[in-house]
């Protein structure tokens, strides 16, 4: 997901106006099955950390991949 959008009840609680309705994605986890749990998104100036993924529709979807990183040896 490139961008999302809050319920209007988030839009409330962080003081997001309708003009800002729909954030870009900064930042997004990935787990080990490649499941993303929580998203730092950007509403105008407004960031946000830790949006639950259920918490977000999505608005612009964009498939990406990431390379594989290695584990430093022990």
């Amino acid at each position: 997901m490139k961008e999302g959008k809050l319920s209007s009840a988030l839009m409330k609680r962080y003081k997001i106006n309708r003009r800002h309705a729909v954030g870009k994605v900064l930042w997004h986890s990935l787990n080990e099955n490649g499941e993303i749990g929580v998203y730092d998104m950007k509403f105008g100036n407004t960031v946000i950390k830790n949006l639950l993924a259920e918490e977000i529709k999505p608005v612009l979807m964009q498939d990406h991949k990431h390379s594989p990183q290695k584990r430093d040896e022990e």
